[in-house]
């Protein structure tokens, strides 16, 4: 077994670990999913893949106030997948259902003064793969001026 504080049980070097930070941007409750790409992406640079340090790394970014919302899960967290169980949990937790999708798409969403192309995208966000394009090409034009 090789002493790694000894220089000379390893061919002159010794052997280091590095601390890696990493910035995780604040939480986005609107779109819990997309601030989950932007985290992993901060993960993917810094080289992290350990499961419980992404585990950390996300826990100490997020805000009381959305920890109290699933304190169960943080203060008994499973002892395999911690971090895609969490992140599951959270998605879960603050994503709208899909009928809640499908009713905004209907009743809430307008072009007010916005973009036709931004209108076009939230709805498209909103259908995800649940009407056709043709259906939601009719009701985008319905939403026009």
């Amino acid at each position: 077994m090789p002493d790694n504080d000894n220089p000379d049980a390893n061919n002159g070097r010794q052997l280091q670990v590095s601390r890696v930070s990493i910035k995780i941007p604040p939480f986005w409750r609107k779109n819990v999913g997309l601030w989950f790409t932007q985290v992993e992406s901060q993960f993917i640079t810094s080289n992290i893949t350990n499961e419980t340090t992404k585990f950390h790394y996300v826990l100490a970014a997020i805000e009381s106030e959305i920890l109290d919302e699933v304190s169960d899960f943080v203060i008994n967290p499973p002892a395999t997948e911690v971090y895609t169980k969490f992140k599951q949990k959270l998605i879960e937790q603050f994503s709208d259902s899909e009928a809640r999708k499908i009713k905004k798409l209907f009743t809430e969403l307008e072009l007010g003064d916005k973009r036709p192309s931004t209108l076009l995208r939230e709805m498209k966000q909103l259908a995800g793969s649940q009407l056709t394009d043709e259906f939601l090409r009719s009701l985008f034009l319905q939403r026009m001026p």
